[in-house]
């Protein structure tokens, strides 16, 4: 993606979208961040969109990535969410219910209506990224009966197997067809300048759509193993630049700083709610699993301070406790995710790589170990880590173990590396039920509020309840998901 101009953005958020004081009861039906018909456009819906995408994928990590163990809580937050502390996450509800998918939806019904095929299936997409992550994270959520305004003020939540079965097939399959078919010959219903993502280049957006219903179709293989070539399939389709540069993704500039830039970059380490774990940078630093191979990647993400080495922080720990004080990497502005520049990610060019060396390792293994080693090479590129060090890297034999000898710990390993502060993650652990056969290394919290158990879901939005009577009731966060089930 290009980066954003922030004054353009600005207008165009300006004329999409009017911001009003957030009500205290904010009922998701009653959205004061979406448009009225007479102010809304396909194209000023489409920059909004993009942007409130973004905010919701961003704000699902801001303090989700806990849980997958990229970041331990510190200061305010040590042994707080890394200890499964139960947190509403608000912020996550609201950015996908209040501004994007409502929003998302209005853009799928104006271009269809409009004849604008590919702006209802840019809609699809992204309405179907944001549905997946959202049942991802909760498991059961309004789906049919929500965004329909005072008409359906209490939507019933459907259930995660309809979701995933029906509902994102459904958008999956009909963002591809819409992208598909041919751009109309005016030139108002052909997506533009307006798109923040790949300025209305199309070819980039069905490789996006192919890419998600890769990610779709490995999240569902534990379900059902046929869906794992469908993986493979859709995922040789997606996106194909090496460098990361046709990442979905959103960029920031220096006037429009990035999230991570504010939310872990800036703040002096006595004011940072979260440090990187001491798994994550285990891995990196050749004390885990890639025993003695130090990963170039290393200070591309993290700065210690000019350290000879780099110590994570234990997940669930009190800075007395487990050796937490020891740590000395954090997520600084002189870091790729830290600075004021960096992307709020969403699909890359690894991930597609990972799922289908996934994918495929039951089948082809030499189609897996080639998609495993561009994962790491496109993850290296993209950080900007030098052609020499990559090279020494990829060809060390902890890596180049050849097809024979590549493990699925092998490849989702890498693949954790590489989607560092994606909450994709996430789904990948529970998938694998956080198994120490493909994360060797991995604990529980020290201090485990879920008494032995990992955590499986987030806990619906605190507000949500006072709003829907329909809320399904859940014991904790212990209780798996139906994905993982």
């Amino acid at each position: 993606m290009k980066n954003i101009s922030f004054k353009v953005f600005v207008a165009l958020l300006t004329a999409s979208v009017i911001f009003g004081a957030c009500k205290k009861q904010l009922d998701i039906n009653d959205d004061p961040s979406r448009l009225t018909p007479e102010q809304a456009t396909i194209s000023g819906l489409l920059a909004s969109t993009i942007q409130f995408t973004a905010t919701s994928f961003f704000n699902a990590g801001q303090y989700g990535n806990a849980y997958p163990q990229y970041l331990a809580g510190f200061n305010a937050y040590e042994a707080n969410i890394d200890s499964y502390n139960p947190y509403g996450f608000d912020n996550i509800w609201e950015s996908a219910y209040r501004d994007a998918m409502p929003n998302l939806k209005d853009l799928i019904q104006r271009s269809e209506v409009s004849g604008a095929p590919q702006y209802a299936g840019i809609g699809k997409l992204l309405l179907a990224l944001n549905l997946m992550q959202c049942t991802d994270l909760w498991g059961d959520l309004p789906y049919k009966e929500a965004f329909k305004g005072p008409s359906v003020p209490s939507p019933t939540y459907d259930k995660q197997q309809d979701i995933y079965t029906v509902s994102l097939k459904e958008l999956l399959d009909g963002a591809i067809a819409d992208l598909n078919k041919p751009v109309p010959t005016n030139t108002a219903l052909q997506v533009g300048a307006t798109d923040l993502a790949f300025k209305g280049v199309i070819a980039s957006w069905k490789k996006a759509a192919y890419g998600a219903r890769a990610r779709y179709y490995i999240n569902l293989s534990t379900k059902d193993p046929s869906n794992a070539l469908k993986a493979a399939d859709d995922a040789a389709l997606a996106i194909d630049d090496v460098t990361g540069a046709a990442d979905l993704q959103v960029k920031y500039t220096q006037d429009k700083p990035s999230p991570w830039y504010t939310n872990l970059g800036q703040p002096a380490i006595a004011s940072k709610q979260h440090r990187p774990s001491y798994f994550m940078v285990n891995l990196m630093n050749g004390t885990g699993y890639f025993n003695a191979l130090i990963d170039p990647r290393l200070p591309k993400l993290f700065d210690n301070a000019g350290a000879a080495t780099y110590i994570g922080r234990p997940v669930g720990a009190l800075s007395t406790q487990q050796g937490a004080s020891l740590a000395n990497s954090d997520i600084t502005e002189k870091t790729f995710y830290g600075a004021r520049t960096s992307p709020v990610t969403i699909l890359t060019y690894a991930e597609v790589q990972f799922i289908r060396a996934e994918a495929l390792f039951a089948t082809n293994k030499e189609g897996a170990y080639t998609a495993y080693l561009n994962g790491i090479k496109g993850n290296m590129q993209k950080l900007g880590v030098g052609t020499d060090d990559i090279n020494k890297y990829v060809n060390d034999p902890l890596i180049s173990k050849g097809s024979a000898n590549l493990t699925l710990t092998d490849v989702m390993l890498q693949k954790y590396i590489a989607l560092f502060l994606q909450m994709e993650t996430w789904t990948d652990m529970r998938r694998y039920q956080y198994s120490n056969t493909i994360y060797p290394g991995l604990v529980p919290p020290f201090k485990n509020l879920l008494g032995t158990s990992y955590v499986q879901r987030a806990k619906y939005a605190d507000n949500e309840p006072g709003r829907n009577p329909n809320v399904p009731q859940v014991a904790n966060q212990a209780v798996k998901l139906w994905l993982f089930n």
